[in-house]
């Protein structure tokens, strides 16, 4: 398995609010992933209803049941209550709880929570299909370009 982790730099204004865009449904996708597995519903059931209802195609819905499910198992594995969960990390959670904190300050820490908690796209790949469909990393010369 290879995992990459990049700076994105985007040529146009459209494209890194579309790639913005694609970041937040699948977070807001793998943490209602996260709340239905809690009730019990079962993984085919929540793949068919979250493709409509967050506007993605079934190779991510399924990669953000898997990583909902992946978060629960680890919850259950550490003895920690799953439903206590702060998707965005606990710490930044709770300084900005505080509502103390204004200005460029508080600003910042929510611009940080939001980025944690809306900023995370995983897709895995498949050996049968020669990778990853939905990004790809292609050379174009010298350069290296995601395709998503």
């Amino acid at each position: 398995m290879i995992t990459v982790q990049a700076k994105l730099i985007f040529s146009s204004r459209e494209d890194r609010q579309a790639v913005l865009d694609l970041m937040r449904r699948w977070s807001s996708c793998m943490r209602y992933a996260y709340n239905r597995l809690l009730e019990g519903k079962d993984r085919e059931t929540l793949k068919r209803d979250l493709q409509g209802i967050f506007n993605l195609n079934s190779r991510y819905v399924d990669d953000a049941i898997a990583k909902a499910n992946a978060t629960l198992k680890s919850c259950k594995e550490l003895k920690i209550n799953p439903e206590r969960i702060i998707f965005g990390t606990k710490e930044l959670f709770l300084k900005l709880k505080k509502k103390h904190l204004n200005g460029n300050r508080g600003d910042e820490l929510k611009r940080q929570w939001i980025e944690k908690r809306q900023g995370t796209l995983y897709s895995r790949g498949d050996k049968s299909k020669q990778g990853n469909l939905n990004l790809r990393i292609e050379q174009r010369g010298e350069k290296l370009y995601l395709r998503i």
